[in-house]
């Protein structure tokens, strides 16, 4: 029997091929099936199909091997189920299973819980990274490197200070999915296909079942609403930014110009032509899938913007860039974080590229201002004055300070001011520079051991919330088993 009915002529094959999600189905085949056993289990529960009818439907989806490639053509893979149930069962039994069920709510359920997968094993990619990150911070993190604003040489900072900048980043990528875990913990089984359905179904015990917290509010929106999924996409480009940045800086500081870092052979390539090349191929795919994230996520907001309510099959279009964001999102975080796991630091480089790169020069104006009661204003004309001098005359800027400073100040203030030679090469030196930082989250080396506690006491905590939401969707895939074979044995025995 053909499920799609007699209301229309056989569809020609290739409107099937044509609106066909099969091709992509297959990420959610496993949601389906459960969606099936858990809508089953509750039909049998409230009477609405007998016990043996039910005991043959979930035997048939308990054991359902539906393979989508070699099946003849299909709208979608709940279609191809159903289509072989009936087949397997006879449509006096399989005819059952999409009472009280639409696609409509049936899909939306389906994506919904591999999502919430999907954003788990993100998150735990996103941990992965931090921790490679923090690792980092505290094998090289006293390392003195050039912080930059504009790509251009701005103040020293440690590398640990560089590596928490990430790390924080990534912090708010990882609440950006939990959030979004919550907002997708609603179950839309039960709606149906707009209206709600008048078979007894109690909507709250099918959503403990495939692992729900809670049940949507409104039928209409329950099934033709995705802004779930376009959050998810927001949140996966956003994510995928925060890698493309730190690839990056990978990109350039392994550069022979910077050498500030060697990435591991593992990551790398080389050139099927020059057999020098040592190609940061990894970080570049990462840098490259952002913007493949990006357009996914165009794609999705341009899908669902003019569509009415309720359920158009348009919908079907947004989740091929669903599951491609999240996938690479995985993959780009966990080489990302064994790549940084791996790098090696070059000191000696790193110190080349400070010296003699007046990016102290924002120290010595704020020595100038606490000490001699200069106004900052000033003090940073002053200092200007000196390193325009010093690259005019090819000097290091303490060498021009020390001749040029107190004239400069009588300059610019109208009295004499003495300076004490020592303090400002003290105050001009990188290291000692640092040092003087007090605000909170600033890059002094005294800050890095609370730096790094306080990021491992954040870890420790989304670890044990990551702990709790895995542990909450097993125990709902051992309820949906044993609810299935309590079925299945109680008509057996």
């Amino acid at each position: 029997m053909d499920i799609r009915g007699r209301r229309l002529r056989q569809q020609d094959e290739r409107t099937t091929r044509f609106i066909s999600s099969i091709g992509f189905d297959g990420a959610i085949a496993d949601e389906v099936l459960r969606v099936n056993r858990a809508h089953m289990v509750e039909l049998v529960r409230r009477g609405e199909v007998s016990r043996p009818v039910g005991s043959k439907c979930l035997t048939f989806l308990r054991d359902a091997h539906v393979d989508a490639a070699g099946a003849a053509p299909a709208e979608d893979f709940h279609h191809l189920l159903e289509q072989a149930a009936v087949d397997a069962l006879g449509v006096d039994v399989a005819g059952y299973l999409n009472l009280g069920k639409s696609r409509n709510d049936q899909v939306a359920a389906a994506i919904l819980m591999h999502l919430k997968r999907s954003v788990l094993r993100v998150i735990e990619g996103a941990l992965e990274l931090q921790e490679a990150v923090v690792w980092t911070a505290e094998a090289h993190g006293r390392t003195v490197i050039p912080g930059y604003t504009h790509l251009q040489h701005a103040q020293p900072i440690t590398l640990a200070h560089h590596m928490f900048a990430h790390f924080d980043s990534l912090g708010r990528d990882i609440e950006r999915l939990s959030q979004l875990y919550a907002r997708a913990d609603s179950s839309p089984m039960g709606a149906a296909a707009i209206a709600g359905t008048s078979v007894r179904v109690d909507r709250g015990e099918v959503a403990a079942l495939l692992g729900f917290s809670r049940t949507t509010a409104n039928a209409m929106d329950a099934v033709s609403s995705r802004d779930v999924e376009l959050e998810a996409l927001a949140s996966f480009a956003i994510l995928m930014c925060s890698l493309s940045r730190l690839a990056e800086e990978l990109v350039i500081w392994s550069s022979r110009e910077f050498s500030f870092v060697e990435i591991p052979d593992e990551f790398t390539a080389t050139s099927s032509i020059m057999p020098q090349k040592k190609n940061p191929v990894v970080a570049e795919i990462a840098r490259a899938k952002a913007g493949s994230a990006i357009g996914s996520l165009c794609a999705g907001l341009a899908i669902v913007k003019g569509l009415p309510h309720s359920y158009n099959l348009d919908l079907q279009e947004v989740t091929p860039h669903l599951w491609r964001s999240a996938s690479d999102a995985e993959d780009a975080l966990a080489l990302l974080a064994a790549m940084v796991r791996g790098l090696r630091f070059d000191g000696a480089a790193i110190a080349r590229a400070i010296e003699g790169d007046f990016s102290t020069a924002t120290a010595l104006a704020n020595y100038l201002v606490r000490e001699h009661g200069i106004s900052f204003r000033q003090a940073h004309a002053v200092v200007g004055a000196l390193v325009r001098d010093a690259i005019v005359k090819g000097k290091p800027l303490e060498h021009v300070a020390d001749a040029r400073l107190g004239g400069l100040l009588a300059e610019e203030t109208g009295r004499r001011i003495n300076v004490d030679t020592r303090a400002v090469r003290s105050t001009l030196d990188a290291g000692a520079s640092l040092g003087t930082i007090t605000s909170s989250g600033g890059s002094n080396p005294d800050f890095i051991a609370g730096g790094l506690k306080s990021r491992a006491d954040s870890m420790r905590e989304e670890r044990a919330h990551l702990k709790a939401l895995r542990s909450a969707a097993d125990r709902s895939d051992r309820n949906l088993a044993r609810s299935v074979e309590s079925i299945i044995q109680g008509v057996n025995r």
